[in-house]
């Protein structure tokens, strides 16, 4: 089976690889080490020690492992602690935000031969995935090494688990070969026992995101600061749509035009999930007849063709872990990714900042934390793109009940806190020599 496993992901691989191209994600500095060759500088940071390796796939996995990454560099100092993930961006956050760790890698393919040399050159005590991550050949062949293995901040999404239950007969032997499941809800919890997993083997210990909400929180010094570098006044009011997605900003940059006409003076942030497409939204947003400007360049913007140059309309997120700055200074947040069938993004960076927070009807990679909030009357769920301008415009119609509902969203974070702790605590067995 595994043979055809792999068979399979190197088609998928070759046909991926065209689209990927096309799209500047391929080729990176970093396309080595995906087939688990590693440069001598790593093996040298690792001789000698035993390494503990954290696998987180992107930007929002690295935000959310970052309070753990501190509490095992704190717990197991002797230890090597590697971070790997799989974007470029999540590379990029990892190597310039992580201080904890004492290496950043790639996360091989899962070929036998690929995951065979990343191993050999990692030599792991303990192999912890992030979220979802369920490799088999990879989780196999640690297994084989004698590797202990965990999920940490466990979840099984809807779509991921009617996928899965199409090869559920070759999952159950994975599955057994974990050692610590940490899922984030019973949800997740029983989806991982219907796909095999052994049920004494679970426990249910919440989501690492609120803790690390808090832990990404700018301070309002930094926000004033960055504020004032690119010429906000902290009175006019700010949208900041973060993790957008394609499709998203065409029905963000309408509803911003109608919000103008009532204040005429607002300003919107775009923050694209992926930043290869920000000379996309540049053009969208002169196409609606914004300035626009990447906001790591200061205050003057783009103009579309024939205005004057002057201060931007639309400023663009161009630099990759500054998000939470971004959201300080908003007066409404939009989550992306939710007026697309994408599932959402992460909602708590702005709501641990006690910002009124706005989502599609798309929420399903975040639903329990999507459903904390609107239960707490914390964050507004649309139903339609089309109620988007109307609710853009009775949030900043109505400060004080906007404010109150920022104030609910903080209170509701503070309250989920202490995941790390328990994860920790849960992994004490597994980390022990």
């Amino acid at each position: 089976m595994w043979l055809l496993y792999e068979f399979l992901l190197s088609i998928a691989f070759l046909l991926y690889l065209p689209r990927a191209i096309w799209r500047r994600r391929l080729p990176h500095r970093g396309w080595s080490m995906r087939l688990g060759r590693y440069p001598a500088s790593i093996r040298q940071a690792l001789e000698g020690r035993s390494a503990i390796w954290v696998h987180a796939v992107s930007v929002g996995e690295v935000l959310a492992a970052r309070p753990l990454l501190e509490g095992l560099s704190k717990a197991r100092a002797r230890e090597a602690l590697v971070v790997s993930t799989v974007t470029p961006s999540g590379f990029q956050l990892a190597s310039t935000h992580q201080h904890c760790a004492s290496t950043e890698i790639y996360f091989p393919l899962d070929l036998r031969i690929c995951v065979t040399r990343a191993l050999e050159a990692i030599r792991p005590r303990v192999l912890l995935l992030m979220e979802s991550e369920l490799w088999p050949v990879m989780i196999s062949t640690a297994k084989a090494r004698g590797v202990s293995i965990a999920v940490i901040n466990g979840r099984i999404s809807p779509r991921a688990f009617r996928r899965y239950q199409w090869v559920k007969p070759w999952l159950q032997h994975m599955m057994s070969q974990v050692d610590l499941f940490l899922m984030q809800t019973q949800q997740d919890a029983e989806r991982v026992i219907t796909l095999g997993a052994p049920r004494d083997r679970i426990r249910v210990i919440g989501s690492l995101k609120w803790d690390a909400s808090v832990g990404t929180r700018p301070s309002p010094d930094a926000i004033r600061s960055q504020a004032a570098r690119i010429g906000l006044n902290g009175q006019d009011p700010v949208l900041v749509a973060g993790s957008t997605h394609r499709g998203e900003e065409e029905l963000l940059l309408r509803a911003f035009k109608n919000l103008r006409r009532t204040y005429p003076h607002a300003r919107c942030i775009l923050a694209p999930r992926h930043l290869e497409r920000l000379g996309e939204l540049e053009f969208l947003s002169c196409g609606a007849g914004f300035v626009s400007q990447k906001l790591s360049q200061g205050p003057e913007g783009r103009s579309p063709p024939g205005a004057d140059p002057g201060p931007w309309d639309v400023g663009l997120v161009d630099t990759f872990g500054q998000l939470p700055l971004y959201y300080g200074m908003a007066s409404v947040v939009f989550v992306g990714g939710s007026l697309i069938p994408h599932g959402g993004q992460n909602p708590l960076e702005p709501a641990s900042l006690g910002k009124p927070v706005v989502f599609g009807p798309s929420m399903h990679n975040f639903a329990e934390i999507a459903q904390q909030l609107l239960a707490h009357r914390a964050a507004r769920q649309l139903k339609a793109a089309s109620e988007l301008p109307a609710t853009l415009q009775d949030l900043l119609g109505n400060r004080p009940s906007a404010e109150a509902m920022g104030r609910r969203a903080q209170d509701v974070v503070e309250q989920s806190r202490g995941t790390t702790q328990r994860t920790l605590e849960a992994l004490q067995p597994l980390l022990k020599f």
